[in-house]
């Protein structure tokens, strides 16, 4: 996932939204804690997507904004050993993801749609509601950013006790591409700049959806994971394409999470038995 600059118009009601997010239940414990699946910003999908700033996304999928569901990373003491895992450990997670993927586009599915439904082409295409501004959120987008929440739910779940110091869930990074040096944000950074609207400071960091990496170091990345929810379920999930006015066009995103995070990242998609 990549953040991105919203629309001038929408900075304020932005800034509210982080701020009625930092007043908010306190995180759930551990590594793997994101804060916030519930407030994922619609006004906030919609103003990215309305920028240049922003990457195009794939056919029937939408740009999730995953500033108020971050790892809230715990600081680890330096008697921490940098532990890595081993591959069958990888494996293990790897099937959990694929796993979650399937329940959570499944049960996403029975809850909006009904039991044994799926979305049709024409209901992906179809208006589920429209913003403010007259911005239309298609079904195609709903379902993907419910199943996005459910999925990481349900990570948090499964793995977030056995692996609480190797995995981390949307941590946020910047790039410099020209130093091929990627740099972890500190979490309060990130929530200052939210709440005085500094949002150009974001433009173009990394917060792929799961990350394993050694215990303790974020910095030390062995795996890079993200969730793809094509609408309908039969397309093919695919990198998202960068957005001709964007620092990283003509990248995709799978690109630059190679090219920063030196590994091989994943999509993981329900129905394809495994990740891409």
């Amino acid at each position: 996932m990549i953040l991105c600059a919203p629309a001038p118009s929408s900075l304020v009601m932005l800034a509210a939204s982080a701020l009625l997010a930092a007043c908010g239940p306190s995180r759930m414990t551990g590594q793997l804690a994101p804060r916030h699946y519930a407030q994922t910003t619609d006004s906030a999908t919609s103003a990215c997507l309305r920028t240049p700033a922003c990457y195009s996304p794939s056919t029937g999928e939408t740009a999730i904004l995953p500033w108020l569901s971050r790892s809230m990373t715990a600081i680890k003491s330096a008697s921490t050993v940098l532990r890595l895992l081993e591959a069958a450990d990888l494996a293990m997670i790897e099937q959990t993801l694929n796993d979650c993927a399937n329940q959570a586009s499944h049960d996403v599915n029975e809850q909006l749609l009904g039991k044994g439904k799926r979305p049709t082409r024409q209901l992906c295409q179809e208006t589920f509601k429209t913003e403010s501004g007259g911005y239309k959120v298609t079904w195609a987008m709903h379902l993907g950013r419910e199943k996005h929440r459910a999925a990481l739910k349900c990570v948090q779940k499964e793995l977030g006790e056995k692996f609480t110091d190797n995995l981390s869930l949307q941590p946020t990074y910047r790039y410099d591409r020209q130093a091929k040096k990627t740099e972890l944000l500190d979490p309060k950074k990130v929530d200052e700049w939210l709440r005085n609207g500094l949002f150009g400071k974001l433009l173009g960091t990394l917060i792929p959806d799961i990350v394993v990496h050694a215990a303790g170091d974020l910095s030390r990345v062995q795996a890079v994971f993200d969730f793809k929810f094509p609408c309908p379920a039969d397309n093919s999930p695919t990198w998202r394409q960068y957005h001709e006015d964007h620092p990283y066009y003509p990248s995709n995103q799978g690109e630059i999470y190679k090219e920063a995070f030196k590994v091989t990242p994943k999509a993981l998609s329900p129905g394809y038995g495994g990740a891409r």
